[in-house]
Order: structure tokens, then sequence, then C-alpha cells
């Protein structure tokens, strides 16, 4: 009964010898993974260098890869205008607009062009075509300080939400003499005495709006997103020489 379940219980000769080498001791233990890499034959080298120092690798590839692309983005990224002034439905007055743009740039000391910003690219109409989402996303975004519209339109862009009120950028002892010049509208062109009531600046009382050949003579400047760019906003229109 005893050597049947010795034979039943014992181990073969096989589980004794596979159980003789999990119980050996490591011929690697305390070496280095590269020392170890170093003393496999030739075709067991990939399959460790596989499972213990590609992923490393890998991963490490992929930081380095995401720096590099980091720093050149922040290197070529132009730098964020100083100043931005968004004309609408007048981009047949794009030239009258960089005129502008460059004397303002002079008055101003400013050498890189791109840090003022002035264009007359959007369009606004009644027919659901135009450029009303993208106006009021870059409004919001803090990327158009300025607006400019021919005295006509100046309601539509009261009415959705692109233009604020001047007293939000300009001070108080501007506002009144602007006032008391006749420059102050409302959002219907129409001259206040009062700057509270006020939403944008008559442009044919200034003497650069004027100068500049082809600019409509009936065009409001308004306000928009002043941001931090309050300063500028204030030399800007100091830069147009209201009379």
């Amino acid at each position: 009964m005893d050597e049947r379940q010795d034979d039943q219980y014992g181990l073969s000769s096989d589980q004794e010898e596979a159980l003789g080498v999990l119980a050996s001791a490591d011929p690697h233990a305390g070496q280095s993974k590269w020392t170890i890499f170093r003393q496999l034959p030739p075709d067991k080298r990939w399959p460790y260098f596989a499972q213990h120092f590609l992923p490393g690798i890998l991963a490490a590839g992929l930081v380095l890869a995401l720096l590099v692309s980091l720093v050149v983005t922040r290197l070529t990224r132009p730098p964020d205008p100083l100043i931005s002034v968004q004309g609408f439905n007048m981009s047949a007055q794009e030239a009258g607009f960089d005129r502008l743009k460059q004397g303002f740039m002079r008055d101003r000391g400013i050498k890189d062009g791109r840090l003022v910003d002035m264009e007359a690219t959007l369009t606004l109409n009644d027919q659901g075509y135009d450029d009303s989402a993208k106006a009021l996303t870059r409004v919001t975004a803090g990327e158009i300080n300025m607006v400019i519209a021919p005295a006509g339109l100046f309601p539509t862009l009261c009415k959705r939400g692109l233009v604020a009120k001047p007293s939000q950028g300009l001070k108080g002892d501007d506002l009144r003499r602007l006032a008391s010049q006749g420059v102050l509208v409302d959002y219907k062109g129409r001259q206040v005495s009062n700057p509270s009531h006020a939403m944008g600046l008559d442009l044919s009382r200034s003497s650069r709006w004027r100068q500049v050949p082809g600019l409509p003579d009936h065009a409001i400047l308004g306000l928009s997103n002043v941001a931090d760019t309050a300063s500028y906003v204030r030399a800007f229109v100091d830069y147009m020489d209201f009379d």
C-alpha cells in the first residue's frame, strides 16, 4: 500500500529535473541588463533587446520628439499683435487700411508689421452666408480689438455683439473731449453728447481718415474686445486725430 502511494504521488524524473533547474541559482543574478545582453549568443540578443530595452527607447524617442515640436512651434510662432483693427464690407479699401497701418506704426515707432493687424477682409449681410460666426469667434478670443464699418452697417455689428461701448477702452477725459467735438455717435450713427450713450466714433471727423484716398466718407470706428490692448486702442484713437 505504501509503495503504491509513493509511485502515485512521487515525482517523475522529468519533473525532478525541471524542479532542479528552477531551484538552481540564476547565473546572471546581480548583473546589469546590458552585461547580460553582451553575454548572450547572437541569436538570443534581439529578443532580449526587444523585451528589456526597446520600450524604453521608444518612450524616450516620443518624449524627445514632443519637446522638439514644442520648441519649434514656440520659435516659429508669430508674435501676438499689439492691436487688431478689422474692417467689415470694406475689402475694396484694403490699400487704405494698409496706409493707416503704416502711418500708425511710424507714429508709435513700431518696426515689426506683425505687431499691428489692420485689415478689411470680413463681410456681414442678412443672407446667411457671411462671416458672422468667424467674427464673433475672433472677438471672443480677443483677436479683434477695434472694428470699422460703413455707417449703414454699424447697427448690424452692434446687434451681433461685435461692438463694445467706447467707455470700456477710453478714459473719461477723452470721452468728454470727443463728445464736445461731436465725434461720439450711437449705434445708428447719430451724434450723442452723453458718453454713456455712445457706441462708436464718427470717422468723418478724423483728419487721418479723410487724408486716405478711397475710404468712405461715412464710416464708424468702434471698440470691440479691448482685452489687454487698451493703451494701444487709446493710441490709435489719438493717431486718428479727431477734430
